[in-house]
């Protein structure tokens, strides 16, 4: 006696045919929706930048309501000792912490002595999100190393943005001649903003440099940019370089310009670099833009007239 299997149906899988085409569809579909992905993720990051550079111009700006000017691009005092080395070194950055609600770390320092001596080591070695483009993969929880032999090693704290030190030549530059500036910042700088005659939006404050290798073959054989929020600092081997382009840029080079130097720029998003202007806006820069244009946002006093960028 059978017992009859009544409503039975064959089982029937997916044939190999079947599968590969299910993975393949699921492959294109990965590959048109993660580019669109990692834009929006850098869309985002680029207005978190953008954010920082606007909460860094209000802080310029707020300096210059309490005190009458901008804060200098760093401040130098030559060793009282002879050796030619800058005993101070505190850059605009971290002069203007108390303005970014970092009224505490600003207090660490301690203001007579150097920036480099050893007891100025924890405050210098902070990394604030604030000096930091989400977008730069070389500068978040980086320093800058400015002398690998000692222990502990003297490093400070990396930062994405530096401040407009102007234009320069071959025989003028932020090196050889620091206080011959066109620009906003520079050493001891005490500007005001009567003195930027070329207009505050005409005028460029920040802008964005990694601590990433240079584009192309360096001019001055330079491999990586140095960038740092809080310090320029002498170096060890050479005390009476100043290291200014740790703070500060010049506008000879264009953003991500092949060929430049360390104290170029180097902005980490597609095309462009971002800049405070002067009058607290942000903007968004070709890395192809006119480079007498450039030079003309550099100045402060310049006389050049500008136009659309």
């Amino acid at each position: 006696m059978s017992i009859a299997n009544h409503g039975r149906r064959n089982a029937r899988g997916f044939t190999l045919i079947e599968l590969l085409v299910v993975i393949a569809i699921i492959a294109i579909l990965i590959a048109l929706l993660l580019p669109a992905v990692q834009q929006a993720r850098e869309a985002a990051r680029r207005s978190s930048c953008k954010n920082n550079l606007k909460q860094l111009g209000l802080a310029l700006h707020n300096y210059e309501s309490i005190h009458g000017l901008l804060p200098p691009g760093y401040l130098h005092k030559l060793d009282p000792a002879g050796s030619g080395a800058n005993h101070m070194g505190y850059a605009w950055g971290l002069m203007i912490l108390p303005q970014l609600e970092q009224t505490s770390l600003y207090q660490e320092f301690s203001y007579n002595i150097p920036i480099f001596d050893i007891a100025q080591r924890t405050p210098r070695e902070r990394h604030l999100p604030v000096f930091l483009c989400p977008s730069d993969p070389y500068s978040s929880n980086a320093f800058v190393v400015r002398d690998d032999s000692t222990t502990p090693v003297e490093q400070y704290g990396a930062a994405s943005y530096a401040a407009n030190w102007g234009p320069s030549t071959a025989t003028v530059n932020l090196d050889d001649t620091p206080l011959s500036s066109q620009g906003v910042f520079y050493r001891n700088s005490a500007t005001r903003f009567r003195d930027l005659t070329d207009g505050l939006s005409n005028t460029l404050f920040l802008g964005e440099r990694t601590n990433g290798p240079l584009p192309g073959i360096s001019v001055g054989g330079h491999q990586y940019f140095e960038t740092a929020w809080c310090a320029a600092v002498r170096e060890v081997t050479d005390p009476t370089d100043d290291h200014g382009h740790m703070v500060l840029f010049e506008t000879q080079f264009r953003p991500n310009q092949n060929g430049t130097d360390d104290k170029g720029l180097s902005a980490p998003h597609t095309g462009i670099g971002q800049f405070t202007m002067g009058d607290g806006s942000v903007r968004a820069i070709s890395e192809n833009i006119d480079e007498a244009l450039y030079n003309a946002l550099g100045t402060r006093a310049g006389g050049e007239v500008v136009g659309e960028f």
